[in-house]
């Protein structure tokens, strides 16, 4: 089932990314790196933080292994727990989002207090998180709707759900193309967000019905359930704001870099999200009920098989990608975002900060991978744990890297804090960097580094029965190979030809070299799939 789910997820979220680019190419070329960009692009991130921190975070957490027991039960037991759920998530998200509408501009001031001393970005800014802010309460309950589905095995209705929004989105952008000028576009993208949320939710209905899920909330519900969610979203809710906390941070300081860099941060995270949620999301988002499920039976043995397959097949597919990517960054951004208002300038800025993040993609993948296995054992303690280290680990790492903050007139008691432990790191380390918005990328990729590590020290002293042998060979090997297929691909002129022509065939050519040179290493993973091919093919050639 794992691996069945996470086909049928990948091949939607592809879909599903391959629009989000059309989305980002509207945008990019409507805003490119302006200060329109900067306000949009903060605002959308003010109700996607609160969204993880309340859905994808704690909520999906605490309320997947509880479905999947209620689910082991009876099917009426399942049906029950998801309307209290439900309605316990409108009791939280609504409050939510109203504060998020009054307390605006308080949060602007929060999260991007550089905006401050330029009263037209900060006033947008205001208003487009106003406008985007009931988004909050329509992906909550995307988000829970999918973990339902996900637990009863019905896999890829989030990717489907992210189909549906980036192609609102994407009316949104052609419909902003028309405005006359740019703060109306922008003002058009705004709207179109909340539609593309309302959109997302009608879509998810037939499933649901099918299913035997009602949507139908119980505001007063069963206080035992409810219990037993809040109990676990207690530890899972300090662990998505920890997280979330980290993505402020580098909010915060981005908007006190030059002009451009919340947006240059922007476009790059989104390129390397890509092979992320193609691969790893997807997986994560199958891996969790799938744990959660044997948890429930106490089928030990086919956790663990699950689990290890799972983190076989990150090495494998999560290396070669982050290293094609760190290769081909710069023709990537190119043809992706290079014409309208993004300059050549922002092309080189984006694509130096993609190679940062690109280098943590693996670690990453391999940490989320590793909170699942917790998490599907009702633990979301040690999660939060990790994430409260990582996020100590991000800012320092941070402030040591991007170089001296230009507060400016802030009085914002954040920024005098990161300045005063800024100028405490100078003092005690004898190393100083001044790297911008790449300093900002590449903290994040040693965080996820050291994110991983402790949660594999923890895992393996809490779950002896893991054997790590088959993981540390499939990213041996696969580490190997990248480094070849880098090597070979480096040997050809391709940097002599048009971007598109360098990634078409820089990659065509680098899948043939990294599955050759993987399966003469004797890759178990390269063989595994060779086999399954080759049985598909059999079995095309059958049919015939």
């Amino acid at each position: 089932m794992l691996l069945r789910g996470t086909t049928i997820v990948s091949t939607l979220t592809l879909l599903s990314r391959l629009l989000g680019f059309g989305r980002d190419l509207l945008v990019a070329f409507l805003l490119g790196s302006s200060l329109f960009a900067d306000a949009f692009f903060v605002a959308f991130r003010i109700p996607n933080l609160l969204r993880s921190f309340l859905a994808e975070g704690a909520l999906t957490a605490a309320f997947t292994p509880v479905f999947a027991s209620a689910s082991a039960e009876s099917k009426n037991k399942a049906q029950l727990t998801f309307r209290n759920i439900a309605g316990l998530l409108l009791l939280i998200a609504i409050p939510i989002v109203f504060a998020v509408i009054y307390f605006a501009s308080e949060i602007v001031a929060a999260f991007a207090p550089g905006f401050t001393d330029d009263p037209a970005t900060f006033a947008l800014c205001i208003q487009l998180t106003q406008i985007m802010a009931p988004y909050i309460l329509f992906v909550s309950l995307i988000a829970m709707i999918n973990s339902a589905l996900n637990t009863l095995g019905v896999f890829g209705t989030s990717a489907m759900a992210q189909v549906v929004m980036n192609l609102v989105l994407i009316g949104g952008g052609l419909c902003a193309l028309l405005a006359t000028d740019n703060q109306t576009a922008t003002l058009i993208l705004a709207f179109s967000v909340l539609v593309g949320g309302l959109a997302q939710i009608t879509s998810q209905l037939p499933t649901c019905r099918k299913q035997g899920l009602s949507i139908t909330p119980l505001l007063l519900g069963e206080s035992k359930v409810r219990w037993e969610v809040l109990r676990l979203m207690l530890p899972a809710t300090l662990g998505a704001s920890i997280y979330q906390i980290t993505i402020f941070f580098g909010t915060l300081m981005a908007s006190l870099l030059p002009t451009g860099s919340v947006s240059w941060l922007f476009y790059a995270d989104r390129i390397a999200q890509f092979p992320m949620g193609i691969f790893s999301i997807a997986l994560a988002s199958v891996l969790l009920p799938t744990l959660s499920n044997a948890a429930a039976s106490s089928d030990h043995e086919n956790f663990n098989q699950n689990l290890t397959n799972s983190l076989r097949y990150t090495s494998f597919c999560i290396i070669p990608v982050a290293a094609g990517i760190v290769y081909f960054a710069e023709p990537i951004i190119t043809l992706l975002f290079e014409r309208g208002e993004f300059s050549r300038h922002a092309t080189l800025q984006t694509a130096t900060a993609l190679q940062a993040l690109a280098l943590g993609l693996w670690a990453s993948s391999f940490h989320s991978m590793i909170v699942r296995a917790f998490i599907a054992r009702k633990n979301t303690v040690t999660p939060t744990i990790i994430g409260a280290c990582t996020l100590v680990i991000t800012i320092l790492t941070a402030l040591l890297l991007i170089g001296p903050l230009s507060t400016g007139q802030s009085s914002n008691l954040i920024v005098t804090g990161l300045s005063q432990i800024q100028t405490l790191l100078y003092q005690s380390v004898s190393l100083s960097f001044s790297l911008g918005h790449i300093g900002l990328a590449t903290a994040s990729t040693i965080a996820a580094f050291f994110s991983m590590i402790l949660a594999v020290l923890l895992f393996s002293f809490s779950s002896q029965s893991l054997c790590w042998t088959p993981v540390v060979q499939a990213t041996a090997i696969s580490i190997t190979s990248s480094l070849l297929t880098v090597f070979a691909i480096s040997r050809l002129p391709l940097l002599l030809l048009h971007p598109f022509l360098q990634i078409t065939i820089g990659v065509g050519l680098g899948i043939c070299i990294y599955g050759f040179t993987s399966y003469l290493l004797k890759s178990r993973e390269a063989r595994e799939l060779y086999a399954l091919c080759l049985s598909r093919l059999k079995r095309f050639q059958g049919k015939l």
